[in-house]
């Protein structure tokens, strides 16, 4: 496997634990830990698919 699939892979893998840890605090009573969560599941809703648009354009 070539080192932008590898990067590909393994930011997924990041990504989708963000979101995961965002959708916990984001389930939890109102106040800063639930903003915080949702901030993580926007950050990893926009990261996760710009990774693999990058990933995609560089093997073009």
């Amino acid at each position: 496997m070539s080192p932008f699939l590898w990067i590909a892979v393994l930011g997924t893998v990041f990504g989708l634990a963000f979101l995961g840890n965002g959708l916990r605090l984001s389930a939890g009573p109102e106040g800063h830990a639930a903003n915080a969560g949702r901030l993580h599941i926007a950050m990893a809703g926009i990261f996760v698919p710009v990774l693999w648009v990058i990933v995609l354009l560089s093997f073009l």
